[in-house]
């Protein structure tokens, strides 16, 4: 897949790498990540960030890179991390998310020179955002090659997994990305623009559901929506089962797809919102559990 940025798009991005703070050989590297795909992306690169928000979420939810975090500080929530607890690690670079923290930048710059990580582009293309805070973060670490190189392999894997998929019975399978949300009997599903419906369609599979884009790549459904997914389709839950919430319902066992046996938790960790790593573990692992 080639990644064609919008010319607005292109635009921005160029002139946020002239103004952006970055780091150079040589020079001390105490970096703080504020957000899970900047920390992903930080330990795939070869860093090993000092300040993490949100360190326990990290290790549970995405589980990339985690020996890279043995030394780290947990410096507080992703939405509103600690400033006295930036302030006193001294960092020489915060790496985090504009969609999270473009009112914090500000505070954050007082602290030390600031990265934000265009997250959600205005084109709405997730996964090109990937690959855009993947060379991004390069620049910021003084990690060019190496973030081109990440890019380059994620391209050749995926490519390696739709080969697989493809001369399978597997290729084409109508496939729905749903993840549990706590305590209410609804699912949030993943549109055509997200990055990881992307990542399955690359890798050889077809989307369920004809969802409509969303700004954040998801939206949610309940039982009745669900009741739209035919016998065929599967349903790929990044849980390690169906929420309670659901199956306790005498509609559930009826639904076409949970009839069919086409329920397919992926479990943990899953995290659809992440780096390479992440959007990979969870292709391969849908391969293997869609194939048992």
């Amino acid at each position: 897949m080639v990644i064609r940025p919008t010319r607005r798009g292109f635009v921005f991005g160029a002139l946020s790498l002239l103004a952006a703070p970055r780091l150079q050989a040589g020079e001390p590297r105490r970096v703080v990540t504020l957000e899970f795909l900047a920390t992903e992306i930080a330990l795939l690169l070869g860093e090993r960030p000092i300040g993490v928000a949100d360190l326990d979420g990290y290790r549970r939810w995405v589980s990339v890179g985690n020996d890279g975090l043995a030394g780290a500080t947990d410096v507080g929530g992703r939405q509103q991390p600690s400033m006295e607890t930036l302030t006193r690690l001294k960092p020489d670079l915060i790496l985090t998310s504009a969609l999270r923290h473009r009112a914090l930048e500000h505070r954050l710059s007082q602290i030390a020179p600031t990265r934000l990580l265009n997250d959600q582009p205005d084109d709405g293309d997730l996964l090109s955002a990937v690959y855009g805070c993947t060379k991004a973060s390069g620049e910021a670490l003084g990690r060019i090659e190496a973030a081109n190189a990440l890019l380059a392999d994620f391209d050749t894997k995926l490519a390696d997994i739709a080969k697989d998929v493809g001369g399978s019975k597997l290729g084409g399978q109508p496939v729905l990305i749903a993840q549990p949300l706590p305590g209410v009997p609804r699912l949030r599903i993943f549109t055509s623009n997200s990055a990881v419906m992307q990542v399955f369609v690359r890798a050889g599979f077809s989307a369920a559901l004809d969802l409509p884009s969303e700004p954040v790549g998801f939206s949610t459904i309940g039982l009745e929506g669900l009741a739209a997914l035919d016998g065929k389709s599967r349903l790929v839950l990044l849980a390690d089962a169906a929420p309670p919430e659901l199956q306790s319902s005498a509609l559930w066992p009826m639904l076409p797809v949970v009839a069919s046996g086409g329920v397919v938790p992926v479990g943990l960790p899953s995290w659809p919102f992440g780096g390479p790593a992440s959007l990979l573990g969870l292709a391969r692992n849908a391969v293997l559990k869609l194939r048992a």
